[in-house]
């Protein structure tokens, strides 16, 4: 039997302030979310940014969670009532479609949905306009670089993961490719209109068309909100 659009997965990705993340764990469990993941990141806004703002932090708290397309509907819903995003710093949030999965994972999914009661007020959220999330990955000492060469084609900021390569042994062994575990990974929000031109400006200044400097590439988000307390004139403040 062919799935219905409510039922098909979805990743809920979440970039908030690092004090908003009690907050939004204890709304995960609340709603008995099966699978959510929790990493700490860093803004790429100036400390100065902060200060003018008086609210925020550098440091922040990235989710990533699996569910249905119904719950996430639900979560995103909760996310705006319960976290306020019109303040400039607060965070993000936005859905992306799962392509493949386990079967188990995917049993367990909607076996969640069956159990989520989903009170009568309507969605809230709902996208103006298509996004994208440009995803690159470099070697550990690029973001800054990766950062320069987006903003210059329109980006208003990102979001910093630390983490680590997993390269082949026969590669270093047999091709003397040195694999650089420490790596960089930039979440980059945007509008499908500024995609290319920011992959664009990433890969010519930051040189990933050479090999082992790095990849990037988008994935197409479903819905978005937070964005549009983006600053613009960030150089400027």
């Amino acid at each position: 039997m062919a799935e219905s659009s409510e039922t098909r997965l979805e990743a809920l990705i979440t970039i908030v302030d690092f004090s908003l993340g009690k907050a939004l764990s204890n709304l995960f469990k609340n709603n008995n979310i099966p699978i959510a993941i929790l990493i700490h990141g860093y803004g790429t806004a100036k400390s100065v940014i902060y200060d003018i703002l008086g609210y925020g932090s550098p440091k922040k708290i990235v989710t990533v969670s699996i569910q249905t397309k119904n719950m996430s509907k639900s979560i995103m819903n909760q996310i705006h009532n319960r976290l306020d995003f019109s303040k400039p710093g607060t965070g993000i949030a936005f859905t992306i479609s799962v392509s493949s999965i386990s079967n188990t994972l995917s049993m367990i999914c909607k076996q969640a949905d069956e159990y989520l009661k989903i009170g009568s007020e309507g969605m809230t959220v709902k996208p103006k306009e298509p996004y994208h999330l440009i995803i690159t990955i470099v070697n550990s000492g690029y973001f800054e670089q990766v950062m320069e060469a987006a903003k210059k084609a329109g980006a208003t900021g990102g979001t910093l993961i630390h983490a680590r390569g997993l390269g082949s042994k026969e590669a270093i062994k047999y091709l003397g490719i040195t694999i650089q575990p420490e790596k960089d990974i930039i979440l980059i929000l945007t509008s499908q209109e500024k995609k290319l031109a920011i992959m664009g400006n990433i890969m010519q200044d930051v040189g990933l068309n050479k090999a082992g400097m790095g990849i990037c590439f988008s994935l197409p988000v479903n819905s978005a909100m937070g964005l549009g307390t983006r600053i613009e004139n960030v150089d400027e403040l």
